[in-house]
């Protein structure tokens, strides 16, 4: 899944600097108070990064709650799977200890009538 990202990132490098050669013109923008001049594409690949990182922020609080869920769900994983262990050999141990109670060997238990 990193190299489909990957390869998505660069494709959008790509455009960006096909764009950025394509509009050279250069613009005044109005912010507040300020009043910065640059050309076309350096704004808008400005405002295209200023955009991603405030995507990324907004996902961020997910991300990591998505990362604590895993962490809990993999030590409850890790738990049950130990508890898993204990009773398989308590079944095991209870199964011997039956054979010893019944005889020595499996034979020596009735069977069913079919």
């Amino acid at each position: 899944m990193a190299t489909v990202y990957l390869i998505l990132a660069l494709v959008i490098a790509i455009v960006a600097v096909i764009f950025a050669l394509q509009n050279s013109a250069t613009i005044t923008t109005g912010f507040f108070v300020c009043t910065p001049t640059g050309s076309l594409s350096l704004v808008l690949l400005i405002t295209l990064a200023i955009g991603v990182v405030v995507g990324l922020l907004f996902l961020a609080p997910s991300a990591v709650k998505s990362s604590f869920r895993v962490s809990g769900h993999r030590k409850r994983i890790t738990s049950l799977e130990k508890e898993l262990a204990e009773h398989k050999a308590t079944v095991q141990r209870l199964n011997d200890e039956k054979l010893k109670i019944d005889g020595s060997s499996p034979e020596a238990t009735p069977s069913k009538p079919k």
